[in-house]
C-alpha cells in the first residue's frame, strides 16, 4: 500500500483526493497546506520536515500552492519520494538539473500535469501535426508588473514554450525576443522569435496588444494549416480544395497571406473529451509501478527554463528597468 500526502488547501486537494480513491494501492494518508501561516514553523524547522517527509511514499502538490520552498522537493526527492506537481514551477535551470540529478540517483518518479500538453484539444492536434513550417502563438495576458518579468514570462508562455518543443521536435538554433512599448512606460506585447534546426520558425506575440480572450495557435504545414483555438477549445484544419492549386500551397499559407475561402475547406476537428486528472493520476501511478517515463517530466520543464533564461537574458540587456 502506497501512502500519499497531498500539499494544499483542503478544498484544492479534494478533486484529487476523489480520483485517488479509485486506484488500488493507494492510500491517501493526509493534506498539509504550505500556504497556510499555522504550518510555517513545521516547513521551515528542518526536523519536522523531514517528520513529514517519512510519512508518505508520494506526495502530490496542487496548482494553487504559491509558498513550496525549492528545499523541500529537493528533499523529497533525495529521500526517495515519487512526487506529482499541478502545473510547471518556476525553477531555474541549476536547479531542475540538480533534482534531476538526485531523481535518477533515487529512481524516483517526477511528473508534471495539468500543463497545456495534457489537454484534449493538444492531444488532438498533435495527431495531425508533421513537420510544421511555421507556428504563430498569439495570447492576451496582463502586463508584468516592475521587477517580475521573468516571473511574467513563466506565468504566460511556460506551457506553451513546451507545447512548441513538442510540435516542432528539434532542437532550437536561436532566439530573438523584444517588448513594444505601446501605450506607456509598460511593455505592451512581447515579440519572440524562434528558429529551430529544421529550418522551421515560431512567433510569439503575448501581452495586452493582443485582442482580449484570444489564446490561438496557428500551425502551417505543406498539407494544411492548423487553428488550435485554446480560448474556446476549437480545433480547425484548412486545406486548399483543388489539387492543383498545391504548388501554391506554401505561398497560400504563409504567415500574413490570406486564403481566400473559396480556395480552401475548413474542417472541425473532433476532440475526444477525457478527465485529465483522471488520465494524469493514472499514467502516474502506472509511471511508478512500471518504472517508466512521464510524458512531463524534468527534462521538459528544464528545456522550458533555458528559453525562459535565454528570453530573459536578450530583453533585460536591452531594458534593464524590467
Amino acid at each position: 500500500m502506497k501512502k500519499v500526502i497531498l500539499l494544499g488547501s483542503s478544498q484544492s486537494i479534494q478533486e484529487y483526493t476523489t480520483e485517488l480513491t479509485r486506484f488500488k494501492g493507494i492510500n491517501v494518508v493526509g493534506f498539509m497546506d504550505p500556504d497556510d501561516s499555522n504550518n510555517k514553523d513545521l516547513f521551515e524547522d528542518f526536523f519536522a520536515m523531514m517528520e513529514l517527509i517519512q510519512k508518505g511514499d508520494i506526495f502530490i502538490v496542487g496548482k494553487q500552492v504559491q509558498q513550496l520552498d525549492f528545499e523541500i522537493i529537493r528533499q523529497l526527492i533525495r529521500f526517495g519520494k515519487h512526487v506529482f506537481i499541478d502545473g510547471f514551477r518556476e525553477w531555474s535551470s541549476a536547479e531542475v538539473e540538480e533534482i534531476e540529478k538526485l531523481r535518477i540517483e533515487s529512481r524516483t518518479v517526477f511528473q508534471f500535469g495539468n500543463t497545456l500538453q495534457g489537454l484534449p484539444i493538444a492531444n488532438a492536434a498533435l495527431q495531425l501535426i508533421n513537420k510544421p513550417r511555421f507556428v504563430k502563438v498569439e495570447k492576451h495576458c496582463s502586463v508584468p508588473k516592475r521587477g517580475k518579468f521573468d516571473t511574467w514570462i513563466f506565468e504566460h508562455i511556460s506551457e506553451e514554450f513546451d507545447l512548441l518543443q513538442r510540435i516542432m521536435k528539434s532542437p532550437i538554433r536561436s532566439i530573438s525576443a523584444r517588448p513594444m512599448f505601446l501605450f506607456g512606460e509598460d511593455p505592451d506585447l512581447l515579440n519572440i522569435h524562434i528558429e529551430f534546426h529544421n529550418d522551421a520558425i515560431c512567433h510569439i506575440s503575448v501581452g495586452r496588444a493582443i485582442e482580449k480572450n484570444v489564446h490561438r495557435i496557428m500551425v502551417y504545414q505543406k498539407e494544411n494549416m492548423l487553428l488550435i483555438d485554446l480560448a474556446e477549445n476549437q480545433l480547425n484544419e484548412s486545406r486548399l480544395s483543388l489539387s492543383t492549386d498545391q504548388l501554391s500551397l506554401e505561398m497560400e499559407f504563409y504567415p500574413g497571406e490570406t486564403l481566400s475561402s473559396q480556395n480552401r475547406t475548413t474542417t472541425e476537428r473532433h476532440i475526444s473529451p477525457y478527465n485529465v486528472r483522471k488520465i494524469e493520476l493514472q499514467h502516474f501511478i502506472e509511471n511508478i509501478d512500471k518504472q517508466q517515463t512521464p510524458n512531463t517530466s524534468l527534462t521538459h520543464l528544464l528545456e522550458v527554463a533555458d528559453i525562459v533564461e535565454v528570453v530573459c537574458e536578450k530583453v533585460k540587456r536591452r531594458y534593464q528597468t524590467l
